[in-house]
């Protein structure tokens, strides 16, 4: 909480200084008032800032008193906000007054009760300050908090040998033995545990195994990741163990919780936001954490997503999430979702801290009733009593609000969108709304998202997966916005050209579709005309001019994550590469899709993203940090069946995905080569060969193998020392080819020794003894599933 706090003072102090430089401007009366508040939350500031590099439990005082804190500085920005944009004075001069005078007058009721609410914030604050002294809210005594543990190489795969230690206990209660004794995982725990503890952590495990063995897994994970507990900590633990009602389960989760970094525990209770998800998707909830300023900066970090990437995958490995589907070690985690017994102690956590309310926390409360409404599962909103309605929220309740039209269902109630705008209309004023997901919300119209346009503190906007068609040019109000996400819509192509947000980080559009017996086709919005130099994500987009919006692209010096679709004529493949070569420092992630080239380019030869001339640049500044890419072309305007050079120079490159590229076997091999690749994904028409063979000594850090369509593929052979790391093969068969297992179609099983799952999909003739004898010769039994057609997967 202190964390949080500390952010949106950080936030407000920001402004305030900036409009105490700006004295001229400031109205009469109110400058004095202004330098009060900045000098009093700079105070209460520092005491957050020291609160936030403590590892100590806050107490209800402790926690009342920040929650005040917060909620003035809310309020507070908002004020500062509306004047500076909209009422603040104009520059010193007889004709800027004279021209500025009719919107001064206009303004006057506003700007005086604007006035009066900052002098009202200044008494708050004074009381806050006061309220601090004389309840004697002090800084418990406490060691400082450690440093979350700074990652490499080294770190993960030391982490992934723990993990590998616990699966082999799993293994081993599979094959009869009834008490796991986890000794091996217990043995690489880090050293900086004392090193009497040995004997507590085996009486625990006793207590345990085997009826709680995924609590003692928990338990050596929270070990394994904070190595900072003590002696005593672990006797206290297994005293409540001991107990005659002790519910071993939930004295375990408490203890691992107890050892998350604070701001850790935020991210985590934020989780109840997601009661009514089936699953989460970590991109979003990662943004989403961002917004809502639950974060801390870590060290060695540039980005604040990186530091919510590093907590996501902290909460991984901790057990408090897990995979909403399989997924081999090392493999991105698209989604995911809490066990049952995770999800009921979440609840109860974030219920026991809001000591205030007695229910969950407020940002949390509002998000989960939006939610519900917008999904068509929440009541109505009580209607307003016949006096005067409050107004739409502080920024907007400075001038008359006009209501908005509401229309009801065939059945007489209310649209969920427009109890939406109904909810959002009755926040309380001290209630910062910084994220509002829509995704897979229906009968959202362009009225709606004018109304949503006014809601001017949010950070973070998904209307994913939606029936929105037009964008409204009021999204430019919006200018805190860092996320906008208009995936899986029909928006207009020029409705995002217009866009004019300078805070905007992420700007996530396209939609991809089946088309005919095309596999995929991607439909999406144009480039923005004026994109902010805080650009960190930007994709899928349509480039009409590659000369002029590449070069702006160029510019983008914290892009991390490119997409682009464009014509595959050679100028556009010339600015793009040199683009890339440009951004060589920041971009991890690349996903171009080239469509067919303009009937008059070139002699309509193949495409490549290769310059022959070798103008481009990007051979001697390659984008050397990459670790994803994404290649698809139009059918039939790759005849290269190669890939860039540049490729083979990529160290980090460990994510690819390649559509339609005709890719030749001289082209896997050049893949087999990349020392970092861990995923590999061949869709439709990327490799031209009837034979995919992985030979010895490539692919050493490959753990997952996907093979879609590809045609004319009927075959898949694995050499010995070949991909030792594999854990997960997935091959889906063309649909309009029948095909036969049998020996040979899949050999040399046995010589991938990190084998855990196989899975056959499409339309084949059942004979598949071949692959379960292979299968079960296998030391580590992989798991083979299949699925056909027309029937559920089979196992």
């Amino acid at each position: 909480m202190a964390d949080q706090t500390h952010s949106a003072v950080d936030s407000l102090l920001g402004l305030l200084t900036g409009a105490i430089k700006d004295e001229a401007r400031l109205l009469g009366g109110v400058q004095g008032d202004i330098q009060f508040i900045k000098d009093e939350m700079d105070s209460m500031n520092g005491f957050l800032l020291h609160l936030t590099k403590m590892e100590t439990e806050h107490d209800d005082q402790l926690r009342a008193w920040m929650k005040q804190v917060r909620d003035i500085a809310y309020i507070a920005q908002d004020c500062m906000e509306v004047y500076m944009h909209d009422l603040s004075p104009p520059e010193s001069g007889f004709w800027a007054l004279i021209s500025h005078l009719p919107v001064l007058l206009r303004t006057a009721p506003a700007r005086r009760r604007l006035a009066i609410k900052i002098r009202e914030l200044k008494d708050r604050v004074r009381e806050v300050g006061k309220r601090r002294l004389r309840y004697d809210i002090t800084v418990p005594a406490a060691k400082p908090k450690p440093k979350p543990v700074s990652k490499d190489s080294t770190t993960d795969e030391k982490r992934e040998d723990f993990l590998r230690a616990l699966e082999v206990e799993d293994d081993h209660r599979s094959t009869g033995v009834p008490s796991p004794s986890f000794s091996t995982a217990i043995h690489l725990l880090p050293c900086n545990l004392p090193t009497d503890a040995g004997p507590v952590i085996e009486k625990i495990r006793v207590k345990c195994v085997p009826d709680h063995v995924q609590s003692m897994k928990m338990l050596l994970r929270a070990l394994y990741a904070y190595p900072h507990g003590t002696k005593e900590e672990l006797e206290s633990l297994e005293d409540k163990l001991n107990g005659k009602a002790a519910d071993v389960p939930e004295e375990v989760m408490v203890f691992c919780y107890s050892k998350l970094y604070t701001h850790y525990k935020s991210c985590l209770q934020y989780l109840t936001a997601f009661l009514e998800e089936d699953s989460i998707s970590r991109t979003s909830l990662v943004r989403r954490w961002v917004a809502e300023g639950l974060l801390a900066r870590d060290e060695g970090l540039q980005t604040m997503e990186e530091a919510g990437e590093r907590c996501f995958n902290e909460l991984v490995f901790r057990g408090f999430v897990c995979p909403a589907t399989p997924v081999a070690t090392g493999q991105t985690i698209k989604s995911c979702n809490m066990e049952s017994s995770v999800r009921d102690f979440v609840v109860a956590i974030s219920k026991s801290e809001n000591f205030v309310s007695g229910a969950l926390p407020t940002h949390f409360r509002y998000q989960i009733d939006i939610r519900k409404i917008a999904r068509g599962r929440g009541q109505p909103p009580q209607k307003a009593p016949l006096q005067r309605q409050r107004p739409w929220n502080i920024w907007d309740g400075l001038c008359a609000v006009p209501r908005e039209p509401q229309q009801d269902d065939d059945d007489g109630k209310l649209h969920p969108m427009d109890m939406v705008v109904q909810k959002l209309k009755n926040l309380p004023e001290e209630y910062r709304l910084n994220v509002l997901d829509l995704g897979g919300c229906t009968g959202l119209k362009k009225r709606h998202l004018k109304s949503i346009c006014k809601v001017l503190s949010l950070k973070y906007l998904s209307l994913r997966n939606t029936d929105v068609s037009r964008l409204p040019r009021a999204i430019n109000n919006l200018r805190k916005l860092e996320t906008l996400d208009v995936r899986q819509t029909d928006l207009r192509p020029s409705d995002t050209a217009h866009i004019v947000l300078p805070n905007l980080k992420h700007l996530l559009a396209g939609s991809i579709r089946p088309a005919g017996d095309e596999i995929e086709s991607l439909s999406t919005v144009q480039m923005p005309r004026k994109i902010g130099r805080s650009m960190e994500i930007l994709r899928h987009v349509q480039i009409l001019d590659g000369k002029v919006e590449l070069h702006e692209v160029g510019h983008l010096k914290q892009l991390r994550k490119l997409g682009v679709v464009l014509s595959g004529s050679e100028d556009n493949i010339k600015h793009l590469l040199r683009t890339i070569s440009k951004l060589s420092e920041c971009l991890r992630s690349l996903s171009v899709w080239i469509t067919a080239p303009p009937p008059m380019a070139g002699d309509g030869g193949g495409v490549t993203l290769d310059n022959k001339d070798g103008t481009d640049g990007i051979s001697s500044s390659p984008p050397k940090y990459l670790e994803s890419l994404n290649i698809k072309y139009f059918k039939g305007t790759s005849t290269s069946g190669s890939l860039p050079p540049w490729i083979e120079g990529l160290k980090l490159l460990s994510n690819i995905t390649l559509r339609d590229t005709q890719l030749s076997a001289n082209g896997l091999r050049i893949l087999g080569k990349l020392e970092s690749l861990c995923c590999l994904r061949l869709r439709r028409d990327s490799y031209t060969e009837d034979n995919i063979s992985l030979k010895k000594g490539e692919f050493q850090k490959l753990q997952f193998l996907l093979i879609d369509q590809v045609c004319p593929t009927i075959r898949i052979a694995f050499e010995a020392d070949a991909a030792p790391k594999l854990q997960r093969v997935v091959w889906t068969f063309d649909k309009n080819k029948k095909m036969e297992i049998m020996a040979g179609t899949i050999s040399g099983i046995d010589n991938l020794r990190s084998l855990k799952e196989l899975e056959l999909n499409g339309d084949w003739i059942d004979r598949q003894d071949y692959v379960n004898q292979a299968l079960a010769a296998h030391p580590e039994h992989p798991l083979l599933r299949c699925s056909f057609p027309d029937s559920s997967p089979r196992q």
